[in-house]
């Protein structure tokens, strides 16, 4: 086997292996079909021989997949919980780890916050199957005879008993999807291991392969999840059928008394489902072992499977009541307008309510954790994004999103079905009527308001273009030290100027994301006000005053309120119908499967924590599938060179530092001493880094960095439009591609050369500028055709390995590792490092017409 060995590692694009390596043709040489290593066919005759880590079909490679889309609010939330500014030296030790009470109850309003979304869900596809379809639709022949594909009569009214069951087993089977997704995971146990391993409290960090692992929370979470909403749902069957609303007979007797105390014990259950969720319970000491049926991470204790199937129980005991003993329809009023079944308005005004309640509490702890993380010497590039309260701002978005999925759903169900009767609207015209809750009506209000506020920032950023802030135009001539006035016009110039002003609009995603999650906060709790009140007074006193100032108010011959109720309404339409669109075509196109792929490489990377139901979590798997990779090559003394592209870069810092962890082990040779590092597009620093402190803060780059004593090189393109400078930032001010002095990840100053690093013949393409290890390239790094080469396509975030400059960095690395008979000391570089002496030394060879050893003068590898 070859002794050198560079992992090439893809990001979120899922690239194909073919591109990865640029060969066609390829064998099989580790891994499985979920994540494989590949090399080329022909061994290299010389090394370093090259593998592709292809993890794509984790997230990208299903048609089912797509159907995650639907879930993003539980992603987002599930992500969320890992913004959390925690300071964790010793995971789970309560003498090591900083404000250990606040951070556990940051936990628990996260996973409440998560069980109140999955029951938000349920509650919706709840009032849509049995409310809006079999209750409104299916008891009136124009919506049935209008909408063929209801499966009711279109002649008359089927009975109540008949529509009642087939709307129950819409939610049901929503239930037992949710399970069955749920139990979707990555990485399996050891044949033979026999109990499972966890963190304490479930906090861990990328280093520590338990942290990987399945939690064991996560079933629990997940049985109690479902539980509750089969709870709710049995509760609103119930509720519905013993409270009497316009054209429905309610049971009486003894049906009416079994119905309530089936209510009753559903309400027990689900609060003791609140309770367990907030705690969060799971089996500990000898009780905590692997399910041996393999249908779950781990054993569930029998106390919780009896509250499930006694649950299930509940709800099939009242729909049979309902069904054989409980109400019938009757006739109703001639020209009377239709009304919601009892207790579906009151389900959402609880629901609502919570979610404000909850968020109002997530700010506030997470306001008591600012602080924890030291952000002495970090420049305001690096400090946690948004002062700290990433977890709030997220976690707004989630509700934000839930509750417009929710509104959205059933407003674009009941336009389906017939005509929507907006709130003090005189219906006119044919078509059957349907009526929704009022806290939907507040929902499109919002979400009006939600999208001018989108409208406008998306119009400040076309209007103002904000750029880099510098002369761009000899900015970018300053690339081409040796390009004449033909070889760089004006229009090339303008056209590379525009692409570098589109990438620096990342650096203003922040900004745009806060405002709106700040516009999704102060939404949610208004609904939570509204919905609030609604509860205690019986009545929305507060929406009907926003109806009574604004109603009546007419401009340019339009009603306000009808016109932004209508707004947001068909705002949130647009967004069901754009899921489902985004749906059939990523059932039917791999291309469209790909980018709605995309989304789920971002939001499942992390385990499941704060909600149990997101897509099964792919970075344990492709972090420990990677470092395995690692380990086995560098057993005998090989050298291993990671290239991380985009996402791929966090996996491999994730490698990285589970190979550090190995040091603690009695090996001599620990494999970190055998591995260096090359990232390219990443967004460690402005996003990762920012975003995720406990987890990827620059303190933890810097560690990574000392780990691998300096042996780390990052490529970074100005045109790139997702990825950025990782290892050096400005000495002042923020990230804008000026050529001052620098800071490097080892606190040295640096002064970028102006001219760059390049060969002395003028006829190569080779071409870089240093700033100690971080190294930026230009793009397209040929703008002259030649006979025999033509000229560079523009490659912004694709495409480093196509980068003449690229090998020449990789070979620099390989050259840094030292001799493994003589395993290198972790320690902290000095001040000027070893990597930024040894990038000095290439660079002067580069400069003085000389190649790096172990290059052909016709760039291949030397014998």
């Amino acid at each position: 086997m070859p002794d050198v060995v560079e992992i090439r590692v893809h990001g979120v694009g899922g690239t194909s292996p073919t591109g990865l390596l640029q060969i066609a043709e390829l064998r099989h040489v580790g891994g499985d079909d979920t994540a494989r290593f590949l090399r080329r066919s022909v061994p290299p005759a010389e090394p370093p021989a090259r593998e592709a880590f292809h993890w794509a079909n984790m997230t990208s490679g299903s048609v089912s997949n797509a159907l995650w889309l639907l879930l993003a609010p539980f992603g987002i939330l599930n992500l969320a919980r890992y913004t959390l500014p925690m300071a964790v030296r010793v995971p789970g030790e309560r003498d090591t780890e900083v404000r250990r009470g606040v951070r556990r109850t940051a936990d628990a309003v996260l996973r409440l916050l998560g069980l109140v979304l999955t029951l938000l869900l349920t509650a919706a596809v709840a009032f849509v199957a049995i409310d809006l379809v079999a209750w409104q639709c299916g008891g009136n022949p124009l919506c049935t005879s209008g909408n063929s594909w209801v499966p009711f009569s279109a002649k008359q009214p089927t009975s109540w008993s008949w529509r009642l069951p087939l709307g129950v087993a819409a939610p049901a089977a929503l239930i037992w999807l949710l399970v069955r997704f749920g139990r979707q995971v990555y990485v399996h146990p050891p044949p033979t291991a026999t109990k499972p391993e966890e963190w304490p409290d479930g906090v861990g960090a990328l280093a520590q392969k338990p942290f990987w692992s399945s939690s064991p929370r996560a079933p629990m979470l997940r049985l109690f999840h479902t539980t509750a909403a089969v709870a709710v749902l049995a509760m609103l069957v119930a509720y519905a059928s013993v409270n009497p609303v316009a054209g429905l007979r309610i049971a009486e007797g003894w049906e009416a008394d079994a119905l309530r105390a089936l209510f009753g014990f559903a309400a027990a259950a689900g609060l003791l489902c609140v309770v367990l969720t907030a705690i969060g319970y799971h089996p500990r000491g000898e009780k905590l072992v692997y399910d041996p049926t393999g249908r779950d991470a781990i054993r569930i204790p029998v106390p919780c499977l009896i509250l499930r199937r006694s649950t299930w129980a509940a709800l099939l005991a009242v729909v049979v009541l309902a069904v054989f003993f409980g109400p019938h329809t009757t006739s109703r009023g001639t020209g009377g307008l239709p009304v919601n079944l009892a207790g579906f308005e009151w389900a959402f005004n609880a629901l609502y309510a919570a979610c404000a309640v909850l968020l109002l509490a997530l700010l506030v702890v997470t306001l008591l954790l600012r602080g924890v993380i030291p952000t002495a010497g970090l420049a305001k590039g690096q400090r946690p994004m948004w002062g700290g309260l990433a977890c709030p701002v997220l976690a707004s978005l989630a509700v934000l999103l839930a509750t417009g999925f929710t509104a959205g759903f059933a407003i674009q169900t009941a336009r389906l079905l017939g005509r929507l009767v907006q709130p003090k609207e005189t219906p006119s015209g044919g078509g059957p009527l349907l009526v929704l809750p009022t806290v939907f009506h507040v929902t499109a209000l919002l979400w009006a308001l939600v999208l001018v506020v989108a409208v406008v920032l998306v119009l400040s950023l076309l209007v103002f273009r904000p750029g880099p802030g510098v002369d761009l135009k000899s900015r970018i001539r300053s690339d081409y030290p040796r390009a004449t006035g033909d070889d760089l016009p004006d229009r090339t110039v303008a056209r590379l100027a525009k692409a570098w002003r589109r990438a620096a609009l990342k650096y203003r995603l922040p900004t745009v994301l806060v405002v709106v999650a700040l516009a999704g906060f102060v939404c949610a709790l208004l609904q939570g006000c509204f919905a609030g009140e609604a509860l205690v007074a019986g009545r929305n006193k507060g929406f009907e005053w926003i109806q009574d100032a604004l109603y009546g108010r007419v401009r340019l011959g339009v009603r306000f309120f009808g016109l932004a109720d209508d707004v947001g309404a068909w705002a949130l339409t647009g967004l069901a119908a754009g899921l489902v669109f985004l749906g059939v075509r990523a059932f039917r196109s791999p291309q469209w499967r790909r980018a709605v792929g995309v989304l789920w490489d971002l939001l499942a990377f992390w385990p499941r924590l704060a909600h149990p139901i997101v897509p099964p979590p792919y970075g344990g798997r492709a972090v420990l599938s990677l470092t395995r990779r690692v380990r086995d090559k560098t057993a005998g003394g090989g050298t291993v060179v990671l290239s991380g592209h985009s996402q791929g870069s966090l996996i491999c810092v994730a490698a990285v530092l589970q190979a550090a962890h190995a040091q603690q082990a009695a090996d001599p040779t620990p494999p970190v001493d055998r591995v260096a590092l090359l990232t390219h597009g990443s967004q460690l620093t402005w996003a990762y880094a920012r975003l995720f402190p406990a987890y990827a803060g620059h303190p933890l780059l810097r560690d990574v960095y000392t780990r691998l004593n300096g042996r780390w090189r990052n490529l970074h393109r100005w045109s790139d439009h997702l990825g950025g400078p990782v290892l050096a930032h400005p000495a002042e001010g923020p990230v804008r591609p000026v050529l001052g002095d620098w800071e490097t990840i080892d606190r040295a100053v640096v002064t970028p050369d102006p001219d760059g690093d390049g060969e002395g013949d003028g006829d190569s393409d080779v071409w870089c500028r240093r700033i100690g290890p971080e190294i930026q390239l230009r793009d397209p790094h040929r703008i002259v055709a030649r006979d025999d080469k033509p000229e560079a396509p523009l490659l912004k975030h694709s495409a480093y390995y196509a980068d003449p400059a690229y090998d020449h960095i990789v070979q620099e690395l390989i050259d840094s590792v030292p001799d493994g008979r003589q395993p290198s000391a972790v320690a902290a570089p000095e001040r000027p490092s070893a990597a930024t002496r040894l990038s000095t030394a290439v660079a002067r060879r580069l400069r003085a017409g000389r190649r790096p050893p172990g290059r052909r003068p016709d760039g291949g590898l030397r014998g």
